[in-house]
C-alpha cells in the first residue's frame, strides 16, 4: 500500500486570469506516512467556445496523415475534411504545437520544428540563424513575446530563457487535447511537443479497472496525469519541484478535476509503489543505471510508461522487463532521440 498525503491548498477562484499575477501562493508540503490522501475539490468553470485547428497536408500524403490523426483521436468528426486544390485541410482538436500543424496558407512557417508556441508566447532554441526564425514569427504568428531557449538546467530542468522580442513573462494558459493547463517556465518544465505521446499514454490506460491507481513520477504541472483524472482515473500525482506541483494542483482545478499531489522525490520513496499496477516515468535526462534500478524494484506484471532520450541507432537495455511498445516521439539533438516504451516487468 502507499501511504503519502498531500496537502490542500486555497480553492477560492484566483484572479490571475485577470490580472496576470501567479495563480498560487504557498503550499505546505506533505508528511510521509500517513495512510490517507485528502482529496482536492474544485469549482466547475466553464470552458469557451475554442477555434477549429487543421492540419495541412499535401493530397498525397492526405490518406496516411488522417489514418495516423485518427488512430491518435485527433480528428474532429463534426467537421468536414476540405480540400483546397491539391492541398487537404484537416480539422483536428486543439493543439497549440504551430510547426507541426500549420493552421492556414498565411501562416505556413518554414522553419518547421524550431520553435514552440505555448499560450501566446513562442519559444525558439537557441542556433544559428534564430533570428530568422524571430523575424518569421513576427510576421505571420502575431506573438505576444518571443524567447530564446538556451538550454535546461538544474533538478527541476528549468529552461534557461532570455526575451529577445516583445513583453511579459513565459506564462498563461496553454491549450491542449481539449484542456487547459496554467504554465510558467520559470518555476517548472512544460513541452508542447509531447502532447501526441501524452495522448497516447493515457489512451494505453483505458483499460484500467476501478479501484487501481497510476502513479505519475515525475508529473510537473500535470499534463499526463490530468487526462488520466478526465477519464475517472485515479492518479498519484508527484514531483519533486514545489512550484510545479502547486500549478499543477492549480491545472487539476482549472480542468474540473481532483487528485492527490504531492511534492517529493520519488527516487527516494519508489518502494512505496510495490502495490501499484501502472506507473509513469517522464523524466528522459535521468541517467538509465537510475532509471532501471526504479523499474526493477517494481513486482511482476507491472506495466512501465517510460521515456527516455538515446543516441541515435542505440537501444535501451533494461533487465527483467519486456517491452510492449516501442516509439520514437522526436529528435532531441543531432544525435539523440526521445523514445517511448511501454515495458512490463517479468
Amino acid at each position: 500500500m502507499l501511504f503519502l498525503s498531500s496537502s490542500l491548498i486555497d480553492t477560492s477562484y484566483p484572479h490571475f486570469l485577470h490580472t496576470h499575477t501567479s495563480p498560487f501562493g504557498n503550499m505546505i508540503e506533505p508528511h510521509l506516512g500517513q495512510n490517507t490522501i485528502p482529496k482536492v475539490i474544485f469549482n466547475l468553470i466553464h470552458f469557451p467556445t475554442l477555434k477549429v485547428n487543421y492540419v495541412k497536408v499535401m493530397e498525397k500524403d492526405a490518406q496516411r496523415e488522417i489514418a495516423r490523426l485518427r488512430a491518435a483521436d485527433q480528428i474532429l468528426t463534426n467537421f468536414r475534411i476540405r480540400r483546397e486544390g491539391n492541398i487537404v485541410l484537416i480539422p483536428v482538436k486543439e493543439s497549440d504545437m504551430i510547426g507541426e500543424f500549420q493552421q492556414s496558407r498565411e501562416n505556413k512557417m518554414k522553419h518547421v520544428g524550431s520553435f514552440e508556441r505555448i499560450a501566446d508566447f513562442f519559444v525558439i532554441k537557441e542556433r544559428e540563424g534564430w533570428e530568422s526564425i524571430m523575424n518569421e514569427i513576427i510576421r505571420k504568428q502575431n506573438p505576444r513575446a518571443i524567447f530564446l531557449d538556451k538550454g535546461v538546467e538544474g533538478l527541476y530542468r528549468l529552461r534557461n530563457l532570455e526575451k529577445v522580442f516583445g513583453e511579459g513573462t513565459p506564462e498563461g494558459i496553454h491549450r491542449e487535447n481539449g484542456l487547459r493547463y496554467y504554465v510558467d517556465l520559470r518555476r517548472a518544465y512544460f513541452s508542447p511537443r509531447l502532447a501526441g505521446i501524452r495522448q497516447h499514454i493515457s489512451k494505453q490506460m483505458e483499460s484500467i479497472r476501478e479501484g487501481e491507481a497510476v502513479v505519475d513520477m515525475y508529473a510537473g504541472i500535470g499534463p499526463i496525469s490530468i487526462p488520466l483524472l478526465k477519464r475517472g482515473v485515479r492518479v498519484i500525482s508527484i514531483d519533486i519541484n514545489r512550484d510545479a506541483v502547486n500549478i499543477l494542483k492549480y491545472n487539476m482545478r482549472l480542468n474540473s478535476v481532483n487528485g492527490d499531489a504531492i511534492i517529493a522525490n520519488s527516487n527516494e520513496i519508489y518502494e512505496c509503489f510495490r502495490n501499484v499496477r501502472y506507473v509513469i516515468m517522464n523524466n528522459p535526462t535521468q541517467s538509465l543505471e537510475t532509471s532501471s534500478q526504479i523499474v526493477n524494484s517494481f513486482p511482476k506484471g507491472t506495466q512501465i510508461h517510460f521515456l527516455h532520450i538515446v543516441d541515435r541507432g542505440n537501444d535501451v537495455d533494461i533487465n527483467g522487463v519486456t517491452a510492449l511498445e516501442k516509439r520514437v516521439v522526436h529528435g532531441y539533438s543531432p544525435s539523440q532521440s526521445l523514445i517511448y516504451l511501454r515495458l512490463m516487468r517479468i
